[in-house]
Formats: structure tokens, C-alpha cells, sequence
């Protein structure tokens, strides 16, 4: 197989990913409808129930028949999951969508490795390659996390849908075809190594910003509920019935934006590094760096205000969420719109 052959290889596994991912968009929204369905049919046959030994017991009398008996509490599983009907048989929507995500994962991947071999480089020279790239580590970090937490498998959907998104925009406006890289970026181990930790923390972070917009509706019903107020979208508050509770959302967002900025702490180092190797200087206070720094400094402030007592729930979730627009920021407009030494995009 010839370069050209394994670069429309490539492009293939990409499409393909995308198509699989599809379907595990599809699944994991199943998966949340049934949820949701059997949540509601065990709340009404519960109240249906309630109902019927009130008026039981009203007719009865407590001398012949006994104390009335109480109602079976709603079976529920971990992370407050309800249980199936019993009969049910083969995989469930749940199961499928993380099998197909994972799937769809791998074809990611060897999309991206194709294009590496295809262009004898690192395959993340320009804006496509490396949101290519980017969104398989997204996908790739989350599988992790829902392979040892059992409360990220239920926000599947809502990690995928950015996921799918920054696919589409990649292939449909940042395409371009494979080709070598600019005499700076060549033979540079420090690029290698600064690139793919600053994918790894880019990755946690996204998970942490939409995990923090969860907590953010979470709260909200949470407090709706409190003060005894109707929903505003019905089918908003069931959804989000099946979520982890805000503060276990605000955990897991803290969590995964401590790791993502100790990486992104080695992103600045291993960068400055390759600066050096590549223009002779560790810092030109070049647009890319500085924002770089801006995110670091956002980031450092969020995990120091989080540390303290007091700020937690909704201004945490905001301080994280903002982290994460500077970083989109520095990844869209620092790369496409400012003029810098880091102007890679090849648009």
C-alpha cells in the first residue's frame, strides 16, 4: 500500500468512526429514554399502590386484619439506576453504546495512525489532524473513566455530542490533505512529547467542562425540587433524574480538571523547551503562549478557590466552564484568526 492509498485510508477510518459513532449517539439516547420510561412506570405504579392501601386500609379494620402493609420501595440500582424489568434478555442500548463508541474509537485511532504513516510525521501538523486526534484521546479518556466509574457511563451522550461536533466542523472546514510539516516542527522530539500531553489535558478538560455544565442543570432542578416547585421542561428534570447528583458532578469535574492541569503544567514546560530548540528563545510572550499561560493561571485559580471552604457548587462549575472557553478560544481564534509564530492551522 502506497502513501496515497494509506492518506484515503485514513480519510476512510475517519468516516467510519463517525458513522459508528452515530450509532452510539442513537444507543446512549435510547438508553437514557428507557431510563427515563421505566422511572416514571415504577413512580405511577408506586403511587397507584400507595393509593389503593389507603383506601384498604380506610375500609378495614385495624382489630381484624392488622396494621396495613407498607409499600415496596422502588428497586433501584447503583449510582441510582433502576433495575429492569426482570425478563429482559440480550444487550442493553447502555452496553451497546459503550461497545460502539469504543469501536468507533478504535477506527478513530487508526485513521489517525494512517495519516501519520502516510505523511512519515506525527500525525498533528495542522487544525484537522490534531482535532482528529484530540477527539479520539476525548472519546478514548472517557471509556477509561467509565470503565472504573460507574456514574460517567450514564453521560455518554453529552460527551459524545461535542465529540461529534468538533468531527464534523474538522472534516467539513479544517480539511486538508496529507502533506509535510514546516521546517520548524521537523525533527523535534520536544513537539512530540509537547503535543501530546497538551491533547491529553485539551481532553480532560473538555470532560470536565461538560460535566461541570451537568452539574449546573443538576443544581438547578436540585433546588427546584427543595423549594416544592413544578418543573420548567418535564422531560429535562427526568433526564437529569438519571444523572449523578450535582455534587457528585462537581466532584468529577474537580477531579478530572486536577489531573488535566498537571498536564497542562508539562504542556507549558515541554513547549518552552521546543521553543527554545525551534527559535532560540524558552518565551516570546507569542499569542499561543501567552494564552496558554492565561489558561494555566485560570485553571490554577479554580483548583485553588475549589481547595478552599465555601467555594463550591455553581461558582466552581462557572470558574471551570471558563477555563474551558479560554481554551477553546486559544485552540480556534489564537489559531485561525491571530497572526503568531504557532500559526499552524495550515487554513
Amino acid at each position: 500500500m502506497n502513501l496515497q492509498q494509506l492518506a484515503a485510508a485514513s480519510d476512510f477510518f475517519i468516516l467510519l468512526a463517525m458513522v459508528v459513532y452515530m450509532m452510539a449517539f442513537v444507543a446512549f439516547a435510547i438508553d437514557i429514554a428507557r431510563a427515563v420510561r421505566v422511572h416514571s412506570d415504577a413512580r405511577l405504579e408506586k403511587k397507584v399502590h400507595e393509593r389503593e392501601l389507603v383506601t384498604v386500609g380506610a375500609a378495614a379494620s385495624p382489630e381484624l386484619h392488622g396494621p396495613a402493609p407498607s409499600a415496596q420501595p422502588e428497586r433501584s440500582g447503583p449510582a441510582g439506576e433502576t433495575t429492569e424489568p426482570a425478563g429482559t434478555n440480550g444487550m442493553n442500548p447502555l452496553s451497546f453504546a459503550l461497545g460502539a463508541a469504543a469501536l468507533a474509537t478504535g477506527f478513530q485511532l487508526l485513521g489517525v495512525v494512517a495519516r501519520g504513516v502516510a505523511t512519515q510525521r506525527v500525525p498533528w501538523g495542522n487544525m484537522y489532524e490534531f482535532s482528529m486526534t484530540g477527539a479520539a484521546v476525548i472519546m478514548a479518556v472517557f471509556l477509561l473513566l467509565a470503565s472504573r466509574v460507574r456514574d460517567m457511563r450514564r453521560l455518554g451522550l453529552f460527551v459524545l455530542t461535542p465529540v461529534l461536533f468538533i468531527m464534523v466542523i474538522a472534516y467539513t472546514s479544517w480539511y486538508l490533505p496529507a502533506a509535510h510539516l514546516t521546517p520548524s516542527l521537523q525533527n523535534s522530539p520536544w513537539l512530540v512529547v509537547h503535543v501530546i500531553v497538551a491533547v491529553l489535558s485539551m481532553a480532560l478538560f473538555s470532560i470536565s467542562a461538560v460535566v461541570a455544565v451537568l452539574q449546573l442543570f443538576q443544581h438547578a432542578r436540585e433546588s427546584r425540587v427543595e423549594a416544592g416547585e413544578q418543573p420548567r421542561f418535564a422531560l429535562l428534570d427526568r433526564v437529569l433524574e438519571r444523572l449523578p447528583s450535582s455534587k457528585r458532578l462537581e466532584q468529577i469535574a474537580f477531579q478530572t480538571t486536577a489531573v488535566g492541569f498537571v498536564m497542562w503544567t508539562f504542556t507549558l514546560i515541554f513547549g518552552a523547551i521546543w521553543a527554545n530548540y525551534a527559535w532560540g528563545r524558552y518565551w516570546n510572550w507569542d499569542p499561543k503562549e501567552t494564552w496558554t499561560f492565561i489558561i494555566w493561571v485560570v485553571y490554577a485559580a479554580y483548583l485553588h478557590a475549589r481547595a478552599t471552604v465555601g467555594f463550591r457548587g455553581k461558582p466552581a462549575a462557572y470558574f471551570c466552564i471558563a477555563g474551558f472557553v479560554c481554551v477553546i478560544f486559544n485552540y480556534t481564534i489564537v489559531n485561525t484568526v491571530i497572526n503568531s509564530l504557532h500559526s499552524y492551522s495550515g487554513l
